[in-house]
């Protein structure tokens, strides 16, 4: 008997003396794209087209295949397909439904597709037409509401949320996407909650609402009062925020996990052999090629969850078992988006494993020390655009946690202290951190690590002097922090000292490429004004006066590099440019360090001429400066305590514009089984 293949709408037989058959839903797709009413013939003909399944490819190519001017001729039968679909979504019947829901995904990217170039009115009377876009909207979006919440088939849900987001996703630019004026006035935000409060429907469906939600609070966010952004700011459900924490925890640790296993086997394989044979000069090559996808969407949704909604932060330090360590089931989800690698939504198995109560033997972690992995990682790499967004967005979001003063309680809490293996860039001049060496610490000191690590390994010729400004505020914030408290937080602050003197090396060994592009002296008057805090407040929050002591001693070994820097700017800011006064900026905030330099070199000589010593050890010279604060005079500087709070707003409009066209790429509709 010969054999049937299907294809594109094709029943073809193997026997070529017979003409290829149609399927029955193809014909009656073929009946809705003639100008005829298709029911005039058939009364019957809604009612059976929901009944066959649908068939996706040739619906949404029978509309591509179209030109405007023919899509508009049989704009009627599109209007009458969308309302029947709508009309579907009502009956007890779920093959109706699932078949209404489908046919409407396709027809919503079809007709967007066609419509690229005009604008969103036009795509809303070719859909629904506008005497009845009001009331069949409505009728759309509570129908997919009930459906949300309802207890029944969880696939149904799901087809729910991949309609919404095609919805949201048919624009590259959301707030261009007229149709979700409808959106904003039928609210789901209830129904999103619901899924994310709820264990059974967070496994299932948890990653799918929380990137809707990030996606729908971007929509028109500066050009009106949107309700979820509203809505979203004053949640306080402890069961809700939680849930929203555990799907942003989950996606994170799946890129790390997917990062770790990427680098285990360039260590393990080909290029480990290389290595070994070339020596360590290969070794930065080869890490560089360690690339997984970032994923903006759920790092988005994190960004709204820290921004908008201040009981939020609480979520940060909900403990959870690492989940990297969890053995994670080798079959993906059925369901998820078409995305690329390490934008993927965890498996329900994971998540599900991750809720059970804590094992004593696993190591507990938490959302932020998850995102502090994936911000070491993805800020390892900012040379191509699309990192640099990525890192930018994890330096926002910090800069919105060191602003917290809930966050900054349990960032600096002595009784929550963690082992944070943090990832980091492969360099020629150290040795890759054991990770069983790793001291148990308060997670500031991880913040501050991430800091200092970004510090030293992006001194490049494509200088990213916006997350560099971005780093040091964020340092300053948490010293704002600690000065105001009290906070005596044990950590090697020699490593940021060293770090931030290496920076100003580098600023002025690059000053005529550098000022091409960049005004080097904010970043430079930062810097030093970070020394000014520890020298002005250092006794209010450094651990021990020996800390102190070894601040005085650090800028004194390193008195070269100030010197330098203030030649720099005392050059610039006495000649007419465009750096004069940033420049004479630094001249003044330098004054404190030119005293500590000034006040204590002499007394060093002397100490050495008079004990006849050629070079002094780093005790002697520490017993040379605790012998002679006594004599030393400081200016008071204002100011240093104070910073200006984040806003979006205006300021980070653009970027955050860019992002949302970021995330459309990588999410791109979702796929439809």
């Amino acid at each position: 008997m010969a054999q049937t293949e299907k294809k594109g709408g094709l029943l073809r037989k193997s026997s070529a003396s017979k003409k290829p058959l149609k399927e029955k839903v193809v014909l009656m797709y073929d009946e809705i794209f003639t100008t005829e009413d298709p029911s005039k013939s058939n009364p019957r003909f809604w009612e059976e087209l929901f009944l066959m399944k649908v068939n996706l490819e040739y619906l949404e190519g029978k509309l591509e295949a179209l030109d405007g001017e023919e899509l508009m001729k049989i704009k009627d039968n599109i209007n009458c397909l969308f309302q029947h679909c709508i009309q579907a979504l009502g009956e007890e019947h779920p093959i109706r439904v699932v078949n209404a829901l489908q046919t409407l995904c396709a027809l919503i990217r079809g007709v967007h597709q066609k419509n690229k170039s005009t604008s969103g009115f036009d795509i809303i009377n070719m859909l629904v037409g506008f005497d009845k876009a009001e009331l069949c909207m409505k009728n759309l979006m509570e129908s997919l509401d009930s459906l949300l919440c309802a207890e029944g088939s969880e696939s149904l849900k799901s087809l729910c949320l991949k309609l919404l987001l095609c919805l949201v996703t048919v624009t590259d630019n959301i707030s261009q996407n007229t149709i979700l004026e409808y959106v904003m006035i039928n609210s789901i935000f209830e129904a999103i909650l619901q899924i994310l409060s709820s264990p059974l429907s967070r496994r299932e469906h948890g990653y799918d609402a929380v990137v809707l939600l990030a996606l729908l609070v971007n929509y028109r966010k500066y050009e009106s009062v949107n309700p979820y952004i509203v809505k979203l700011s004053i949640v306080d459900d402890e069961a809700t925020l939680n849930g929203m924490g555990l799907v942003i925890a989950q996606a994170l640790s799946e890129y790390n996990r997917q990062y770790k296993d990427k680098e285990e086997e360039h260590q393990s394989g080909f290029f480990s052999a290389l290595t070994n044979m070339v020596g360590s000069m290969f070794i930065a090559d080869a890490d560089e090629k360690i690339s997984v996808q970032t994923n903006e969407a759920i790092l988005l949704a994190l960004y709204e969850a820290v921004h908008l909604n201040r009981n939020f932060i609480t979520v940060l330090a909900q403990s959870h078992p690492e989940m990297g360590l969890m053995t994670t089931p080798a079959s993906p989800i059925p369901t998820t988006p078409v995305t690329p690698l390490g934008t993927t939504p965890p498996s329900s198995d994971v998540i599900s494993s991750a809720e059970l109560p804590l094992d004593a033997d696993v190591q507990t972690s938490n959302l932020l020390i998850t995102f502090l992995k994936y911000s070491s990682i993805v800020m390892q790499d900012t040379k191509d655009e699309h990192r640099l967004h990525s890192g930018k967005l994890c330096l926002i979001i910090l800069t919105c946690i060191a602003e917290d003063q809930y966050a900054n309680a349990f960032l600096h809490d002595d009784n929550m202290n963690f082992r944070v293996n943090l990832h980091r860039m492969p360099m020629r001049h150290r040795k890759k951190a054991a990770d069983k060496n790793l001291p148990c610490r308060p997670l500031v000191c991880a913040v501050l690590d991430l800091m200092v690590e970004f510090i030293v390994t992006h001194m490049m010729k494509e200088f990213p002097m916006d997350l560099y400004i971005r780093c040091i505020q964020i340092v300053h914030k948490l010293l704002c922090y600690q000065k105001k408290c009290r906070v005596r937080l044990h950590y090697t602050w020699r490593e940021l000292w060293s770090a931030l003197i290496n920076l100003l090396k580098f600023l002025m060994s690059n000053e005529t490429v550098l000022l091409a592009k960049h005004n080097i002296f904010t970043l430079a008057l930062m810097v030093v004004n970070l020394f000014n805090m520890f020298i002005t407040y250092g006794d209010t929050f450094l651990p021990t006066p020996s800390s102190y002591d070894e601040l005085y001693y650090e800028i004194i070994r390193m008195h070269q590099n100030f010197d330098n820097l203030y030649s720099m700017v005392l050059r610039i800011s006495t000649n007419a440019g465009q750096w004069k006064e940033p420049a004479s900026k630094v001249t003044h905030a330098l004054v404190n360090i030119r005293a500590i330099i000034n006040h204590f070199n002499p007394k060093i000589e002397s100490y050495a001429a008079v004990n006849h010593i050629s070079q002094l050890s780093e005790d002697q010279v520490l017993e040379v400066v605790r012998s002679n604060y006594d004599t030393l005079t400081l200016k008071l500087q204002d100011g240093l305590d104070q910073y200006e709070r984040y806003s979006e707003q205006h300021k980070e409009a653009a970027f955050f514009k860019e992002l949302q066209i970021q995330v459309y790429l990588n999410y791109l509709w979702p796929k439809l089984e």
